[in-house]
């Protein structure tokens, strides 16, 4: 079979905003660009569920600055993020605020025609803000602010006649001497597999939660790209690590929550009302109602949503609800210029790991989107300039498209959503809000005996089957990198004892800073997962314990040592 073989400069995978922003940036630059979509552009990547935004800016207190802003990113985190990272982002948000504002994007505002801006418990100064839809939405799903980015940014690739291949899933990326090359990709379309050569390669294929059920995020996030750059020899960061969100349904400020004997439970947890906590508060004590068997049968709690306080659980008033994974927060290891350390290869957007810590606070994801996203297309686009004309390792091609077709036609009968299936319940169950030992050790034999039945069934497999068609193939193409984040996700977790942001293990409760104000960094080492642990470089901002117990920060603004341990 014939197989199709496209050339760029600068190949962008991945479609929602930080793809985006680095495909256009790496154009202005001057490199020819080709971005492939899993989905459709527009239908498909995080940006779109994108809410809040929150940058210093003429709408800021005037007491507010970029140095408070960067603690509050990096202590809510836990003091993981990457601190030059950090930095960046929060310099940089303003231009690129000003930028979309130059672009057409409008904004959310009072009466009065100012800029309508929030505060959210994570920050402390009011500097949150929403975009606002220009058109009528033509996205399968969204948010309005989100929808308002990304219409904003297709407009500008459109502008510039970006070419974009939709439908087309990353398989393996393609490495000569130690530096990329390209990739294999499968253009679900046609059922077949294809070549892309680039000189540069800029990864923004967003997360990994689809590992769970249920979850916030869009169909296509099952950590394509984290296994890719895994495979080549990329290392990656913080894999350990997820968001959760307290409840499947938005609340009143006024919303009463109820564990099943009909009591109001989150006042003793320290919290007063739903909206005044961050979401790990939240989540935590949710969960831990849930956990210790005050919850229902299906694992959920109630809401008196209208705070009737008539604690009648059948009340009509009263809703379900339960916790969903959110994003994850680790990804590709990756410097100031987003390159990782894979030679030619860039990351930017949700597989970008290290930035949040592990914690992600409210508004800076779109932040972290546009600032990251522009940095890693500039530096693809002059890396790209500099190397001559990649020459692919013909044997690494055939040993990537034996793998694609040998997932399906040596699979034995297996069907991925079944295998799917099993993945997010063995997650669900072992690897959720909060975990422990017992409960890691046993998912993660769970998710090694998923991958040896897979393995078994190929070898004894005695006829080939064909793919249905292309997208079914794609469905085949991610059960192993679910299995493989999972399995990255399970060890590091048994690997951190403590609990730390949105990391919360039962058996370590508390943020221990004296053992574990550490990275975890996974790699491949002779064809195993192999993970090292190394200590946070605190250049700016560090957590010191001061008299009376409280926490500060290097640049001197105290936070709670409650608030950093349950929430940062």
């Amino acid at each position: 079979m014939k197989t199709e073989i496209v050339n760029t400069n600068v190949l962008v995978i991945g479609g929602g905003g930080a793809g985006c922003r680095a495909a256009i940036e790496a154009h202005d630059e001057g490199a020819e660009v080709l971005m492939i979509v899993k989905g459709r552009l527009g239908h498909s990547g995080c940006t779109l569920h994108v809410g809040i935004s929150s940058a210093v800016g003429p709408w800021a207190d005037e007491a507010d600055s970029n140095e408070i802003s960067m603690r509050d990113l990096l202590s809510h985190g836990g003091f993981l993020g990457n601190q030059d990272l950090a930095k960046i982002v929060i310099e940089d948000s303003l231009d690129r605020v000003l930028e979309m504002e130059r672009w057409g994007i409008e904004f959310d505002r009072t009466d009065g025609g100012e800029m309508r801006v929030t505060q959210d418990p994570e920050h402390s100064y009011p500097r949150s803000f929403y975009f606002k839809p220009s058109f009528p939405s033509t996205h399968d799903y969204g948010s309005p602010p989100g929808i308002a980015m990304m219409d904003i940014l297709m407009r500008e690739m459109k502008k510039r006649n970006i070419p974009v291949m939709n439908d087309v899933v990353l398989v393996d990326l393609l490495t000569t001497d130690g530096r990329i090359v390209g990739a294999t990709a499968l253009d679900c379309s046609k059922g077949e597999l294809m070549v892309i050569k680039a000189r540069s390669v800029v990864l923004a294929t967003g997360t990994y939660s689809q590992i769970f059920d249920p979850t916030t995020v869009s169909s296509q996030e099952t950590g394509d790209g984290h296994c890719a750059a895994y495979r080549a020899g990329a290392e990656l960061i913080d894999m350990e690590n997820t968001q959760f969100v307290a409840t499947e349904t938005r609340t009143n400020p006024e919303s009463i929550f109820l564990n099943n004997l009909g009591e109001e439970f989150l006042p003793k947890y320290g919290i007063r009302r739903p909206r005044d906590v961050t979401k790990e508060e939240l989540c935590y004590a949710v969960w831990k109602e849930v956990r210790e068997g005050r919850g229902t049968k299906d694992e959920k709690i109630y809401i008196d949503v209208n705070g009737t306080h008539h604690m009648n659980l059948s009340d009509p008033g009263v809703i379900k609800s339960g916790p969903r994974a959110h994003t994850t927060t680790g990804g590709l290891k990756i410097d100031n210029r987003c390159e990782t350390t894979l030679p030619g290869l860039y990351a930017s957007g949700a597989i970008a790991g290290a930035v949040y810590g592990h914690a992600r606070p409210q508004g800076y994801t779109s932040m972290i989107t546009l600032v990251l996203g522009k940095r890693a297309g500039l530096f693809a686009a002059k890396d790209q300039a500099l190397v001559e004309k990649p020459v692919l390792d013909e044997a690494q091609v055939k040993a990537s498209m034996k793998r694609a077709t040998d997932l399906v036609e040596r699979s034995g009968g297996l069907k991925p959503n079944e295998l799917k299936a099993q993945i997010r319940s063995t997650m669900r169950r072992h690897a959720w809000v909060i975990k422990d030992k017992a409960g890691l050790t046993e998912g993660l034999e769970k998710i090694r005996e998923i991958r040896e039945i897979m393995k078994i069934s190929a070898e004894q497999s005695t006829s080939r089957v064909s793919p249905v068609d292309g997208f079914n193939w794609a469905e085949y193409l991610e059960v192993p990198n679910m299995l493989l984040t999972s399995e990255m996700m399970l060890v590091g977790s048994l690997e951190r004892k403590e609990s730390r942001g949105a990391f919360f293990r039962d058996d370590y409760p508390d943020t221990d800073n004296e053992n574990w104000l550490k990275n975890i960094v996974y790699s491949k080492v002779q064809g195993s997962l192999n993970l090292k642990v190394v200590s946070v470089d605190l250049k700016y901002c560090k957590p010191e314990l001061e008299e009376g117990g409280g926490m500060i920060s290097e640049i001197g603004v105290p936070t709670s040592v409650e608030k950093h341990q349950s929430t940062c």
